[in-house]
């Protein structure tokens, strides 16, 4: 029986992140039913009864460094955790758990990694210098490896897999709880849209585009929900919107965990989602989705499903989001299937993450 260790955004109450951390347990467990996993945190129980692991506090240094001396492998689990587009901070903590790692000789994987943005020279010395030590490394999307390869990582090689999410199984998920929410709410299911927003450095412009799109779908009868993927950062950004809108929306004032909001996404028609996981979520249910673009990540994965983009926030047009949304729902079922063969191929990379790992771990 082998010990993983998990390091990520985990205990943030970030449903995105929580979504990965459950696609690399289930997707690991699936081919290896005997592997336990501790997870750090930022909220160490929550993590433990969320996900049904031990979590230690991703904070206290002296818990780190004994974890990584007791597992046998350290995971750098998903997401976009080397950028310093919010902050170097981010890049400084997580080189610095694997360097801690390969200094007890236990080997790394990046598990399924989004790479980016890096801009600081600081920052791209230490990827170079750290990451090139890493077992296994293997990424969601071509360009977070072309990223890599430029700063000069290139002493493993980087496998193009996919992100872990989408390895969370439709089945899994009990449809009745996100029915239920729509219910409370007193919204019909076939009559919702989700939209997903998130506070963005001093992007503002958004909502006025958004405002317009809300009001111009609420006018023709559709129900406008805003769903937080992370609480309670992406409530305010929801609530100005509703404040400048002349028709009636909802927004989800309360945190749900990330089955709960995947249940939640697969009772409605249509996601407008900026948060990537909302997006990814949709595509995992067969729910149709547009894109809104803050970061290359969006792009990224709304290229890759062969999707619609309503553009960036910073030059966003209420006309274009409008009319990528009103031909999304024209074309739903084309759509579906569309999205369902897409996913097929992509489901199948990201379970190589899982293989991959497994075999540097025999």
């Amino acid at each position: 029986m082998a010990n993983i260790l998990i390091s990520g955004y985990y205990g943030f109450d970030n449903a995105g992140d929580d979504s990965v951390l459950h696609g690399i347990i289930n997707s690991l467990k699936k081919n290896d039913p005997s592997l336990t996993f501790t997870v750090l945190s930022n909220q160490p129980g929550k993590t433990e009864k969320m996900f049904g692991v031990s979590a230690y506090n991703r904070w206290n240094i002296s818990e780190v460094i004994g974890q990584i001396k007791k597992h046998d492998l350290l995971v750098m689990g998903g997401g976009s955790l080397l950028q310093d587009a919010t902050s170097p901070r981010s890049v400084f903590y997580y080189l610095g758990i694997v360097l801690v790692a390969k200094l007890y000789k236990k080997p790394v994987v990046f598990y399924g990694q989004g790479f980016g943005p890096v801009t600081k020279p600081i920052s791209k010395m230490l990827i170079k210098r750290i990451v090139n030590k890493v077992d296994v490394i293997t990424v969601r999307d071509f360009k977070s490896r072309e990223d890599l390869q430029k700063i000069g990582v290139n002493k493993s090689p980087i496998v193009i897999t996919a992100d872990p999410a989408v390895t969370i199984y439709p089945e899994s998920i009990d449809m009745n709880v996100g029915r239920q929410l729509l219910i409370d709410l007193n919204l019909a299911p076939e009559k919702t849209i989700v939209i997903s927003v998130r506070p963005w450095k001093k992007e503002q412009h958004y909502k006025k585009v958004l405002t317009e799109v809300s009001d111009h779908f609420g006018s023709k009868g559709w129900n406008i929900l805003f769903l937080p993927m992370q609480y309670p950062a992406d409530v305010a950004p929801a609530k100005d919107i509703m404040a400048m809108m002349k028709e009636k929306a909802y927004v989800i004032d309360r945190p749900l965990d990330f089955k709960e909001i995947i249940s939640l996404i697969g009772n409605t028609r249509l996601v407008l989602g900026m948060r990537l996981h909302s997006i990814i979520l949709a595509a995992v249910m067969n729910i149709p989705f547009v894109g809104i673009s803050y970061d290359q990540k969006v792009d990224r994965f709304v290229e890759m499903v062969d999707m619609h983009s309503a553009g960036h926030i910073r030059d966003l047009e209420t006309k274009n989001v409008i009319e990528s949304v009103e031909k999304t729902i024209s074309n739903e079922q084309q759509i579906k299937a569309r999205l369902a063969n897409n996913m097929k191929d992509i489901i199948a990379k990201a379970e190589q993450n899982s293989q991959l790992t497994l075999e540097k771990l025999k």
